[in-house]
C-alpha cells in the first residue's frame, strides 16, 4: 500500500522532548496549527474526526485549549495477550493435517457443510468476505496461510509500509486459527477459505500503542484500494465494489484507551463492520480495552473440558476454546498455545462463515447488532441464541451467552 492511500503527513523523527497525542477535532480543523506549534500531524483518520500528531511535550496544554480541539489524549500502551506459561510443542515441519480440537469443538466441521468462508457474487474470482487481523503480522509464504492472505500493511509508528512479516508469532498463530488453508498439511482454520486482511500493529515484541490501534482500525476499513466507500452507495460490507472487510479481529489490548479509540470504533461498526477482540489473560472481573467496548464482541476462553481457565478475564460476550490451540507459526512451521488471543479467531471465523453463507444464498450480511440481542436477525443474537449454554442458564460471569457453535449459528442466520 502507497502511503499516498492513507493520509498521512511525514515530519521529522523527535526525541524524548515531544510526545504522541491523539485529538479529536472539529469538522475542517486546520492541521496547520500543529505545526505552528513546533509538531508534526502523523495520521488524520478517514473514519472519524480523529488525528495522532506528535507535539513537545510542552505544548500539550496549549494544543488542548485551540479552538477545534475538542479532546487531547495522551498515547498509552497495547499489546498482544501473552499465552500463560511457555509454548508447547517446539513446532514441526510440514506434518500431516489434523483438525484442531478446538475446530472440532465449536462444530465448525459441519458448518462446513454450508460454506468455507468463500463467497464471490460478482464472478470475479474473488470473495466478498475478508477478515482484518490487527496483531504482530503473519509469516506471508506459510503453506499453510499463504494462498488466503489477500493484502497486508505494517502500521508501527504511525508509518504504513508493506513490511508486515510476522517476527513474533502471535499474529501468525491467530491468523492459522481463522484461516489455515484446507490442505494435506498442518491444520485447517474454521473459516478456511475467506480472504485476509493482514494489519501489523504490534512489534515484533507483541507491543503497540493506542495511536496505532486507531490508525490500524482506519487502515483496515479502507482496505487495499484506500477507500471506505468506492461507489459511493453508502454499503460496505458484503458489497463487492468496496475492499471493507466484514469482521475486524483483535486479539489484543490494554487499560485507559483514549477516548478517541472509540470514536473510531463506533464508525466502523456502523458501517455494519463486526469487531471482535479478546477479553485478556488477567484473570480480572471485567473485559480488557477494545473488549470491554459495547460495540465490540469480547470473547472469553475455555479448555477441552468446556471449562474457563483462571486466568481468562469475566464477563466475557461469548467463549471459544484457547487452551492449547495447535495453529500456524512462523518459518512454516506449527505450535500450541494458550490465551484468549487463541479463543478470539475462532469467533471471527464464524462470524466470517455466517456472513458468507448469507451472501452466497441471496440475503444480505447481517449487522453487528448489540451486546443484549438474543434473536437471529443480527451476528450477535445469532452468536447469543445459538451458543451452547454451558455455567449457569442464560448469561453468566464466566461463558457469557456460552460457547460459540459455527453450525447452529450458521444454519440459524440462513433462517
Amino acid at each position: 500500500m502507497a502511503v499516498s492511500q492513507a493520509l498521512q503527513v511525514g515530519g521529522p523523527q523527535f526525541g524524548s522532548g515531544f510526545k504522541t497525542v491523539i485529538l479529536r477535532v472539529s469538522p475542517g480543523f486546520d492541521l496547520g496549527i500543529i505545526e505552528m506549534l513546533g509538531g508534526s500531524v502523523v495520521y488524520k483518520t478517514s473514519l472519524a474526526n480523529v488525528v495522532i500528531a506528535r507535539i513537545p511535550a510542552t505544548a500539550f496544554d496549549d494544543l488542548a485549549k485551540l479552538p477545534g480541539v475538542l479532546s487531547v489524549s495522551k498515547d498509552g500502551v497495547v499489546f498482544a495477550f501473552k499465552p500463560p506459561g511457555r509454548p508447547g510443542g517446539g513446532g514441526s515441519q510440514q506434518p500431516p493435517q489434523v483438525v484442531p480440537w478446538g475446530v472440532d469443538y465449536i462444530n465448525a466441521t459441519d458448518a462446513w457443510n454450508y460454506t468455507v468462508g468463500f463467497a464471490d457474487i460478482n464472478g470475479d474470482g474473488d470473495s466478498e468476505i475478508e477478515v482484518a487481523i490487527i496483531d504482530t503480522g503473519v509469516d506471508r509464504d506459510h503453506p499453510d496461510l499463504q494462498a488466503n492472505i489477500k493484502w497486508g500493511v505494517s502500521v508501527l509508528n504511525g508509518r504504513i509500509t508493506d513490511r508486515f512479516n510476522d517476527r513474533n508469532g502471535h499474529g501468525t498463530h491467530v491468523t492459522g486459527t481463522v484461516a489455515a488453508v484446507n490442505n494435506e498439511i498442518g491444520v485447517v482454520g474454521v473459516s478456511h477459505a475467506v480472504e485476509i486482511y493482514v494489519i501489523k500493529a504490534l512489534n515484533n515484541a507483541g507491543m503497540g500503542s493506542w495511536s496505532d490501534l486507531i490508525i490500524a482500525i482506519d487502515v483496515a476499513v479502507k482496505g487495499p484500494d484506500g477507500l471506505i466507500d468506492s461507489d459511493n452507495d453508502g454499503v460496505v460490507v458484503g458489497d463487492p465494489e468496496d475492499d471493507a472487510p466484514e469482521v475486524i479481529s483483535m486479539s489484543l489490548g490494554g487499560s485507559s484507551p483514549p477516548p478517541e479509540l472509540r470514536d473510531v470504533i463506533i464508525a466502523a461498526y456502523n458501517l455494519g463492520i463486526v469487531i471482535v477482540a479478546a477479553a485478556g489473560n488477567e484473570g480480572a472481573s471485567s473485559p480488557s480495552y477494545p473488549a470491554a467496548y459495547p460495540e465490540v464482541i469480547a470473547v472469553g476462553a475455555i479448555d477441552q473440558n468446556g471449562d474457563v481457565p483462571s486466568w481468562s478475564n469475566r464477563n466475557p460476550e461469548v467463549t471459544a476454546p484457547g487452551v492449547d490451540i495447535l495453529s500456524t507459526y512462523p518459518d512454516d512451521t506449527y505450535e500450541t498455545l494458550s490465551g484468549t488471543s487463541m479463543a478470539t479467531p475462532h469467533v471471527s471465523g464464524v462470524v466470517a462463515l455466517i456472513q458468507a453463507a448469507r451472501i452466497a444464498n441471496g440475503l444480505q450480511p447481517l449487522p453487528p447488532g448489540t451486546e443484549n440481542d438474543t434473536t437471529p436477525d443480527t451476528i450477535r443474537g445469532v452468536l447469543h441464541s445459538t451458543a451452547l449454554d454451558l455455567g449457569n442458564t442464560g448469561y453468566d460471569s464466566l461463558y457469557g451467552y456460552g460457547v460459540v457453535d459455527a453450525y447452529r449459528a450458521v444454519s440459524a442466520s440462513l433462517g
